[in-house]
C-alpha cells in the first residue's frame, strides 16, 4: 500500500486540504513528507498492536489532550478500521478519569462531528 492510500485509508472522508499533512506542506514540503512517512508508513503500519486498537490509543491521549482536530481525524480513521461508535464514545467516557470534564464534553462533541460527517448519527440513544 502505498503512503497515499494508506493516508486515505485512515483519515477519509476528511478532505485533504483538512489534515495536518497539507498543513505541513505549506511550510517545508520535504519535512512533511518525512514526517509523514514516519507516522503513516512506519508507526501506524507496525504490527504489535492491532490499526483499530492503535486508533483507539490516539481517540484516548488526543481527548485528554483536547486537541479537536486531531481527535477528529483519529475518530474517522478509529470507524474506517472497524471501531464501533460505542466503543469510540467509551473510550471518550474513559478519559473522564484522566482529563477531566472538560475533556469529556469536548470529545464527545468532537465524536459528534465526526458522526455527523459520516452520515451515522442517528441522535441521542
Amino acid at each position: 500500500m502505498s503512503l497515499d492510500e494508506a493516508k486515505q485509508s485512515l483519515y477519509a472522508p476528511v478532505e485533504r486540504e483538512e489534515t495536518a499533512y497539507h498543513l505541513w506542506q505549506q511550510f517545508d514540503a520535504v519535512l512533511a513528507k518525512k514526517l509523514s512517512e514516519f507516522f503513516v508508513g512506519g508507526l501506524y503500519q507496525r504490527e504489535i498492536l492491532p490499526q483499530r486498537e492503535r486508533e483507539l490509543c490516539a481517540v484516548a491521549a488526543l481527548t485528554v489532550l483536547r486537541c479537536q482536530d486531531e481527535l477528529r481525524l483519529h475518530i474517522h480513521a478509529a470507524r474506517n478500521k472497524g471501531a464501533t461508535r460505542e466503543e469510540i464514545t467509551e473510550v471518550i467516557f474513559q478519559m473522564l478519569s484522566y482529563g477531566g470534564a472538560p475533556s469529556l464534553v469536548q470529545g464527545l462533541k468532537t465524536a459528534k462531528a465526526a458522526f455527523i460527517e459520516r452520515h451515522e448519527w442517528d441522535g441521542p440513544k
